[in-house]
C-alpha cells in the first residue's frame, strides 16, 4: 500500500509531452574502439586465455535528452541512455537508463530507470569505467562470496554488487546550498516470488560538498530481500529432498548494505581522487567450502586516481582493493584467507580535437582462490589501443527516430 501511494503521488506530478518526437530531442553519442592485447590466468588446471580481440573500449553509449520549460518556472525533462552499440552487438541497442524528471525550486524529483548516484560516485578515474578491469573502483562495488550453493560446493555462487542500474525507481537532487546537495532514492524492487513473504526494495542517501578544487562525498545504499546477487526475480528450484535458491530468488529477511565516501582535490597540475568503501550482507543463505551456513558477510575496500595533464592530452593511474572477505558462522566472524581483489591501470589519453581523443592503456588485475568460493585464483593482464569520439547536440529526425526503434530501442514520448 505505501508503495502504492508514492506511485500515484509521483505520477501525478509528470505528463510526458506529445510534441516531443516532433520537436527532437538532444543527442550525446559516446563510442569508444580499441585493440585488446592480453591474457587471463587462472588456477583451474593452470590454463590462460588469450585477450586479442577487437573490443568496445568501454560505455558505448546513444543518449537522448529533452526539456520542456512549463509555465510555472519549472522545466519537464525526459531522458534515455542506451548502450551495448560495440560492433560485436550486431546493431543490438538495449535501454539502459529511462526517466522522467521535474525540476524547480525544490530542486529536481524524476521516475523510472537509472544508475543512481552510489554507482556513479564510484567514477573517479575519468574514463573507461564500463571495461572490466584493472583499478577502477566501479568493480571492486560487490560481496564476491555471496551467493547460494550447494553444502559444500560452488554451484549457483554469485557476486553481491552496488554497481548497478535500478529501474522502478524515484529519487530526488536538492539545489545547491552554498556548496551542499542532498540526494535520496527509492527502488521498489521486482516483484517477489508468489505466495513468498519477501518484498524487494531499496534506498539511497547521499550528500555532496564541493569547495573550489575540493570535492568530498558520502553515500549510504540498502537493499531488502533481494537475491544473494542482488536481481531477486528467479524461482526456486527442488532438488532432491532440498530447495535450492537460485540468483535471483527474492529471500525474505536478507540485507545489503554499502557505505561509501569519496574525495577528490584538484592541485592544478595534478588531480587525486580517493574513495573507500565498506559493504556488509546478513542472512546471506551461503554455504562455504567447509559445508558451514554462513549468515553475514562483510568485506571494506578503497580506489585511488591520479590524472596529470600533459601536452595535448592527459596520464591517468588508478588502483583498487577489497581486503580479505569476513564470514560469520555460528556467531563467530572470522577473515577467509585469499578473499581479497586488487588492480591497477595507467594509461595516456591524446586529444586530436573536441570530440576526439585517442588512448593507450595497460591494465593487470588479481584475484584470490577464495574470492567467490569457486576454488580458483584469477590474473588478467591486458593492453589496449584505441580511440573514442564524442558527439553532442544532434537533433532526431523521424526517420533516425525509426531506425533507432527498428533495432529495439526507443525515444520515450
Amino acid at each position: 500500500m505505501k508503495k502504492a501511494l508514492i506511485a500515484a503521488a509521483v505520477a501525478g506530478a509528470f505528463v510526458a509531452p506529445t510534441a516531443m518526437a516532433a520537436e527532437g530531442p538532444s543527442v550525446n553519442i559516446y563510442y569508444p574502439m580499441a585493440i585488446n592485447i592480453g591474457d587471463s590466468d587462472s588456477n583451474t588446471n593452470r590454463t590462460s586465455t588469450d585477450n586479442e580481440t577487437l573490443i568496445d573500449g568501454g560505455g558505448s553509449r546513444l543518449m537522448f535528452t529533452w526539456t520542456d520549460q512549463l509555465n510555472n518556472g519549472m522545466s519537464l525533462t525526459a531522458y534515455a541512455s542506451f548502450g551495448n552499440l560495440a560492433h560485436s552487438a550486431r546493431g543490438a541497442v538495449t535501454s539502459r537508463n529511462s526517466n522522467l524528471s521535474l525540476s524547480g525550486e525544490f530542486g529536481s524529483v524524476a521516475m523510472g530507470a537509472n544508475e543512481h548516484f552510489f554507482e556513479i560516485d564510484s567514477i573517479i578515474d575519468g574514463y573507461g569505467a564500463d571495461w572490466a578491469a584493472g583499478g577502477s573502483p566501479l568493480y571492486y562495488q560487490l560481496i564476491g562470496r555471496s551467493g547460494s550453493t550447494a553444502a559444500g560446493t560452488a554451484a549457483g555462487q554469485g557476486a553481491f554488487s552496488f554497481a548497478r542500474r535500478d529501474d522502478n525507481s524515484v529519487w530526488w537532487n536538492s539545489k545547491d546550498f552554498n556548496g551542499v546537495t542532498l540526494r535520496a532514492a527509492y527502488i521498489f524492487g521486482p516483484g517477489a516470488t508468489a505466495g513468498s513473504a519477501a518484498d524487494p526494495y531499496g534506498t539511497q542517501l547521499g550528500a555532496t560538498y564541493t569547495s573550489g578544487a575540493f570535492s568530498f562525498k558520502a553515500a549510504q545504499a540498502t537493499y531488502h530481500d533481494y537475491d544473494s546477487s542482488g536481481v531477486g526475480t528467479a524461482t526456486n528450484t527442488p532438488t532432491g529432498a532440498n530447495t535450492v535458491v537460485n540468483a535471483g530468488a527474492p529471500v525474505a529477511g536478507s540485507k545489503a548494505t554499502a557505505t561509501q565516501f569519496v574525495a577528490s582535490y584538484d592541485f592544478g597540475s595534478f588531480s587525486i581522487a580517493g574513495l573507500v568503501i565498506d559493504m556488509e550482507q546478513t542472512n546471506a543463505g551461503v554455504v562455504n567450502s567447509a559445508g558451514q551456513n554462513v549468515t553475514r558477510l562483510s568485506v571494506g575496500g578503497y580506489g585511488v586516481n591520479i590524472t596529470m595533464p600533459v601536452a595535448g592530452g592527459r596520464v591517468i593511474f588508478n588502483m583498487a582493493e577489497l581486503q580479505d572477505q569476513d564470514e560469520t558462522v555460528a556467531g563467530v566472524t572470522g577473515a577467509v584467507a585469499d578473499s581479497g581483489k586488487s588492480g591497477f591501470d595507467i594509461g595516456y589519453q591524446h586529444d586530436f580535437s573536441a570530440n576526439t581523443y585517442g588512448f593507450v592503456r595497460y591494465d593487470s588485475t588479481e584475484q584470490g582462490v577464495n574470492f567467490d568460493n569457486g576454488g580458483a585464483d584469477s590474473e588478467s593482464d591486458n593492453i589496449m589501443l584505441g580511440k573514442a569520439v564524442t558527439v553532442k547536440g544532434l537533433k532526431v529526425t523521424k526517420g533516425a527516430q525509426a531506425a533507432i526503434e527498428a533495432a529495439g530501442g526507443k525515444v520515450e514520448e
